[in-house]
C-alpha cells in the first residue's frame, strides 16, 4: 500500500498529538506544501505563493499565514518576491500614494478600489527572518517614484493614513470583501467606507511593530522610532475607544455616528492575538465569550459568528459561523499569550481533529467546517493556510509562534 493511502487509514484512530505528527508525514509525502508555490506567469513576475486549486490569483493575507506555516521548512524566498510582486503594482494602478489592489492576477488587476490588506511588512519580516536577510528590501524598486521596496512598503502604510484614517484616529476599510471575511455581518457594504475595523487596527498595529523591527535591522533608526510610537498610540485608543466595558467586548465602529456594531463576530477577538487586549479586558472577553459555548466556543472548533447572533448559520453561512483554521489560528495564541493555555492546546487538537478526520473520508482538506459536527462546509481540496496546522499543536504546547513579529 502507498504511504499516503496508509497514513490515511489511521489518521483518525490515534490521539491529535500522534495525529498532528500524521499530518506532517501527509504533507511531506504527497508535496502538497510545494504547490502552493507557483513560476512567474504574465503580471506576476515573481515567483510568489497561492492556494493550491484553481486560483492563479496573489491574495494579500492568504500569502501572509502560508508564509508563516512554510517558514518551518526554511521556505522564505518565495515569501518575498510574492511581497515584490505586491510592490510593484504600488501607485501603479491609481494615483493614490501607496495604494496597490488587495488581488493580483496573471492577467488583471483585480478587486479595484479595494486595498491590499495591511500585511505586506509583516510578510516581508517573516520572509526575513526566514532567509536571515533583509539588505533585499533596499533593492531598487521597479515603476513608481519610489527608491526601494522598503520605501514602497512605508507608502502602502501611508495610503491608510492618508486615505482610510476617520476624524476619530481609527481605520476603515472599503468593504466587507476587503476585509477578507467577505459576508461579514459587522463591515458595511453599502455605504462602502463607513467600518472602523477592530480587526483592521489589529493588523496596521502589527505592521507598525513589523516595520519597526525592520526598520532597525536596516539601521533607520528615527523611522523605527516612529513606527513604535505610531503603534503605542493606536493600541492605546483601540483599547479605549472600541471597548464596550458593559458587554466586555471590542466592537467595530461606524464612522458616521460613532456607534458601535454590537454584533458578535470572530473578529471583535483579534485584540487576543496583536496584544493589544489589557489582561483584564483578555480574562473578560475570553471568559465570557471565547470560551462560552453558547457563543465561540464550539464542539468541533472556534465560531467564527457567536452561536446567539440571529445571522449564525453552522452549515451553509461561510465566515458567519463555520471554523476556520486561520481565525483558529490567531486565537489559539491569542489564548496562550495571556495565560490559556489548556484551551489554546484544546483549540489545537479540534482543528488538527477536523483536518486529519477529512482527509481520512475525501483524501483532502476543506475551507471551512460546521463547528457543531465537523462536517465541511466549502469546496474541498482547499490548501491555503491550513498548512498552519501542521506544527499547530506544537505551537500550542510551547508557545512558539511562527507569526510573532520579532527578529
Amino acid at each position: 500500500m502507498k504511504l499516503a493511502a496508509a497514513l490515511l487509514l489511521v489518521l483518525v484512530a490515534l490521539p491529535c498529538a500522534a495525529q498532528q505528527r500524521t499530518l506532517q508525514d501527509f504533507f511531506n509525502s504527497k508535496g502538497f506544501k510545494q504547490k502552493v508555490i507557483k513560476p512567474p506567469n504574465g503580471m506576476l513576475k515573481r515567483q510568489y505563493l497561492v492556494p493550491d486549486g484553481p486560483y492563479t490569483h496573489l491574495f494579500d493575507w492568504d500569502m501572509y499565514f502560508m508564509g508563516v506555516a512554510l517558514s518551518y521548512d526554511g521556505v522564505g524566498k518565495p515569501v518575498a518576491s510574492s511581497v515584490q510582486d505586491f510592490l510593484e503594482y504600488v501607485d501603479e494602478s491609481a494615483d493614490w500614494h501607496g495604494y496597490t489592489p488587495r488581488e493580483i492576477a496573471t492577467d488583471a488587476l483585480w478587486s479595484l478600489p479595494e486595498m491590499c490588506k495591511p500585511f505586506m511588512a509583516q510578510a516581508a519580516l517573516r520572509a526575513s527572518r526566514t532567509m536571515g536577510d533583509v539588505s533585499w528590501l533596499l533593492e531598487k524598486s521597479t515603476g513608481g517614484k519610489w527608491e526601494s521596496n522598503y520605501d514602497k512598503l512605508a507608502a502602502m502604510l501611508s495610503f491608510w493614513e492618508n486615505n482610510r484614517k476617520s476624524a476619530d484616529g481609527l481605520f476603515v476599510w472599503y468593504n466587507g470583501v476587503e476585509s477578507g471575511i467577505d459576508n461579514s455581518p459587522v463591515v458595511s457594504d453599502k455605504p462602502s467606507l463607513v467600518t472602523e475595523g477592530v480587526d483592521l487596527q489589529c493588523y496596521i498595529y502589527r505592521e507598525y511593530l513589523a516595520m519597526t523591527v525592520l526598520a532597525e535591522r536596516l539601521g533607520k533608526k528615527d523611522d523605527a522610532a516612529l513606527y513604535a510610537s505610531k503603534a503605542v498610540d493606536l493600541k492605546k485608543l483601540v483599547a479605549s475607544r472600541m471597548w464596550n466595558d458593559k458587554d466586555g467586548m471590542f466592537y467595530n465602529i461606524d464612522s458616521r455616528t460613532g456607534g458601535m456594531v454590537k454584533i458578535k463576530e470572530w473578529t471583535n477577538l483579534t485584540p487576543l492575538w496583536a496584544g493589544i487586549a489589557s489582561p483584564e479586558q483578555a480574562k473578560r472577553l475570553i471568559d465570557g465569550h471565547v470560551l462560552n459555548t453558547r457563543e465561540f466556543w464550539a464542539e468541533k472548533g472556534l465560531r467564527t459568528l457567536s452561536a446567539d447572533e440571529p445571522l449564525y448559520d453552522a452549515k451553509n453561512g461561510y465566515w458567519r459561523g463555520p471554523v476556520w483554521v486561520v481565525s483558529s489560528y490567531m486565537l489559539m495564541h491569542g489564548l496562550y499569550n495571556y495565560g490559556y493555555k489548556k484551551e489554546a492546546a484544546e483549540l489545537a487538537d479540534k482543528v488538527v481533529g477536523l483536518l486529519t478526520a477529512d482527509l481520512n473520508k475525501t483524501g483532502g482538506m476543506n475551507e471551512t467546517y460546521n463547528p457543531e459536527t465537523g462536517e465541511p462546509t466549502s469546496a474541498g481540496n482547499f490548501l491555503s493556510w491550513n498548512l498552519l496546522s501542521e506544527h499547530m499543536i506544537e505551537e500550542a504546547q510551547t508557545g512558539n509562534d511562527a507569526s510573532a513579529i520579532v527578529w
